[in-house]
């Protein structure tokens, strides 16, 4: 029961607002599993039309995928800029235990892997930009 939700993956758009400026903090993430580092397991659903949170042998874990759906995310707010990018890349091929913190390595049998893209989206004063 515990193996598909170890190998599930997670997509997630997080934002916060900061009222007195009318900025926006928004956070684009994906992670995944991976056979041999290079075959996608399951790993997240950047799809914007997602039916499912998951997919499977699919690899939605690209930088592409996670700029594609913050600037979709950002184009449907108006009249707004996005700055101050900055994204994070993590593998691992580490796996914990489910329920303690005992890595077991498995050398790029299962590999870990997540994108993260950060971006403040700020209100564009001139409208002709």
């Amino acid at each position: 029961m515990a193996i598909p939700v170890v190998l599930t993956g997670c997509f997630s758009i997080e934002k916060g607002r900061l009222k007195s400026t009318g900025e926006e903090q928004v956070l684009v993430s994906n992670y995944g599993w991976y056979l041999f580092h290079f075959i996608p397991v399951a790993c997240g659903n950047a799809s914007e039309r997602a039916i499912t949170p998951w997919v499977f042998f699919r690899n939605d874990v690209t930088m592409d995928k996670v700029q594609k759906r913050f600037f979709s995310y950002a184009d449907t707010r108006e009249n707004i800029k996005a700055e101050e990018l900055s994204y994070r890349t993590y593998e691992s091929v580490l796996f914990e235990i489910p329920g303690s913190n005992i890595p077991i390595p498995l050398p790029y049998i299962l590999s870990y892997k997540e994108i993260q893209l950060s971006g403040v989206l700020v209100p564009n004063k001139d409208k002709s930009e």
